[in-house]
């Protein structure tokens, strides 16, 4: 009896039927019609021709039935009423055949006997073989035909029939054997079968998850930054003429949410902010994110350049709306930056550029805003094509210099040290601004091996420099943020034979940024060697009371841009007693940098400020200027030392 519960052997055993049980019913009405033509004539017509050619019509109406199911889908309850209903015809068909050859054997001569043993025979293993995927409708036909064989001639008293009804009945038992065997190798392989498409059927899921997931950022839902320059790539390559208008939009002050209020709500801001940037896109274009606080989004060609304005100047308005979580409300900013396609296309990275150049220069300026790529960025950012492309092709060896800017005692005016700074004259480009070539050789990655030769340079210098003099020396976000680096600086030093204790290590807030954990790591370090750690431009980045609460920095330097207007400006004033204060609750030095006039000295003399540094003092001057200054000055400290003795 087939099984109901299994709809996958249901429908395999209907398929595999559907394409033998054809050919059992030509196979009996072909032999049907062989016996039935040697015995007219000798059998009563009714029994030699009526009653075959009605079971003939029959079979030849289920072979057309068979024929036409072949093309029609079935469901598997529908397969199963099919399979029952071939049992039941089995059982009746071929009673009624053998019946009817039984019938026939009494009224022929011995070779229409023999040929109606062939008839039963043929018709078993025909039955056999064309059932077999039906194991209860093959056994049943088998029992049948070689039950009315063997009964029929093994009481037929002739030697020979009876032997090959002996013959017979053995050969049932291993038709039997087969048959069940069969069925369980096929039943098996239709599991396995079901098996493997259920596990390409999970393959296949997991393929469309991970095609998903390749193209979809995780943490927002939003398109992330493979399927934003897909879609960038396809929207240039379907009209070049009309390239799409595409902006980035960065949150100000996103990087110290993690630090003070944990990844959470990190996360949490990141997927609000995707939220309100997809809710105002709809409609007018595409989001993604693109990497931690860049979001980008894909305008339309046709998309007036007010209208990129607006949406670019919604997203930054969007972003002024605090974010509240469980812990307290945290707010931001945003700044954006759209390159326009006035000029024709270019390709995605260089539109994506574009963007970027012109959030760069926003942030760089106020931020909070939008600024569209402009023919002035162009000149830019060729000038910095230029210089990344000479920093790649430079001989720093030759090239890269110092100058020292001396570090004076605000009250009373001593000379304690000079602050190393680095200039490079490019053969190709000629004097290149610190400015433009330290970013420029951070995004290159060379930033590290130009640092250790710049410090080489400064450790060579402070040998040439009196001991009791101090020597400041800037590092980069990478330097203290990679430990092997940070380790072969270390091991520069030590091996140079100057004090470490003379050696000021200048770091800023951003570097701290990038990776806190490790640059606080590597900080513990270089101070636990016995060199001295400066925060370098403090308060312009973000956070600056942690770090300093987190990390034990030995001076703190005040950046100019709060210096330059300190006699003027109230506001800049508090900021630097604050600072000033605070370095002397901390028992630290605070380092001035910027002093112009004699004024913002006074002013600053005033507030409390222990060191400053700046044009009022002295400009940077190379190596061999400086030495001969201190010369100089050692000179009439030493004449007049003589004049007081005498």
């Amino acid at each position: 009896m087939p099984r109901r519960d299994d709809s996958k052997l249901l429908l395999a055993q209907f398929e595999a039927l559907s394409t033998r049980v054809p050919i059992l019913y030509m196979l009996l009405v072909i032999n049907a019609v062989a016996v039935s033509m040697t015995h007219i004539g000798t059998a009563p017509l009714w029994l030699a021709a009526y009653l075959p050619v009605l079971m003939s019509i029959l079979c030849i109406v289920r072979l057309l039935w068979w024929q036409t199911r072949r093309r029609v889908p079935v469901t598997p309850e529908a397969a199963y009423r099919y399979l029952r209903r071939t049992e039941r015809l089995a059982g009746i068909l071929t009673l009624g055949f053998a019946s009817w050859a039984v019938g026939l054997y009494q009224y022929g001569d011995a070779y229409q006997q023999g040929q109606i043993a062939y008839f039963l025979v043929v018709t078993g293993i025909s039955c056999i073989f064309c059932l077999m995927h039906l194991p209860s409708a093959a056994l049943i036909t088998t029992a049948i035909t070689f039950s009315f064989m063997v009964v029929t001639f093994l009481f037929s008293g002739n030697a020979v029939f009876i032997a090959t009804a002996l013959s017979v009945a053995f050969l049932s038992v291993a038709f039997v054997s087969v048959i069940l065997s069969y069925f369980d190798n096929f039943s098996g392989l239709v599991e396995l079968t079901a098996a493997l498409e259920r596990k390409q059927e999970e393959t296949e899921q997991l393929n469309e998850v991970n095609s998903r997931n390749a193209l979809h950022d995780q943490l927002t839902g939003l398109a992330n930054r493979r399927s934003f320059f897909q879609q960038l790539d396809g929207l240039i390559g379907s009209d070049p003429h009309r390239p799409p208008v595409v902006g980035l939009v960065d949150l100000d002050g996103f990087k110290p949410v993690n630090d003070i209020f944990g990844h959470a709500a990190g996360d949490f801001v990141l997927k609000e902010a995707a939220a309100r940037f997809h809710a105002l896109s709809q409609g007018e274009g595409s989001v993604a994110r693109l990497g931690g606080d860049e979001f980008g989004f894909i305008l339309p060609g046709c998309t007036s350049r007010e209208d990129a304005a607006a949406l670019g100047q919604a997203f930054c308005t969007t972003l002024r709306e605090p974010f509240e979580i469980p812990g307290g409300s945290i707010r931001l900013s945003g700044s954006c930056g759209i390159a326009y396609p006035e000029d024709g296309a270019g390709t995605s990275e260089e539109i994506y550029e574009r963007a970027d150049f012109a959030l760069y220069q926003m942030k760089s300026k106020r931020g909070g805003a939008v600024e569209f790529f402009s023919s002035d960025h162009q000149q830019l950012l060729k000038r910095r094509h230029a210089i990344d492309f000479a920093l790649q092709a430079g001989d720093f060896s030759r090239e890269l210099s110092l100058e020292f800017q001396p570090v004076i005692t605000l009250d009373g005016g001593r000379l304690v040290g000079f602050e190393a700074l680095a200039r490079w004259n490019s053969s190709r480009l000629g004097p290149v601004s610190p400015n433009d070539f330290i970013p420029a050789a951070e995004r290159t990655g060379i930033v590290s091996r130009m640092t250790a030769i710049l410090l080489s340079q400064a450790l060579d210098a402070m040998k040439l420099m009196p001991d009791h003099l101090r020597l400041a020396f800037n590092l980069s976000a990478r330097d203290i943020c990679d430990r092997e680096t940070a380790l072969a600086l270390l091991v520069q030093i030590r091996q140079s034979g100057i004090d470490v204790s003379r050696l000021d290590l200048e770091i800023t807030e951003t570097a701290l940024l990038s990776d806190f954990d490790t640059a606080a790591e590597v900080v513990r370090m270089l101070r636990s060697a016995g060199a001295s750690i400066s925060l370098d431009d403090f308060g312009t980045g973000f956070s600056s009371l942690s770090h300093v609460h987190r990390l034990e920095f030995d001076k703190i330097k005040i950046d100019k841009s709060f210096v330059l207007k300190c006699d003027r400006d109230e506001r800049s004033m508090n900021i630097i007693r604050s600072v000033a204060n605070l370095c002397h609750n901390l028992g630290i030095q605070s380092v001035a940098e910027g002093i112009e006039t004699a004024e913002i000295r006074t002013a600053l003399q005033a507030s409390g400020v222990d060191l400053g540094q700046g044009y009022f003092f002295s400009r940077p001057q190379p190596l061999a200027a400086v030495l001969q200054g201190i010369a100089m000055e050692d000179g009439r400290a030493a004449a007049d030392g003589a004049r007081l003795a005498g």
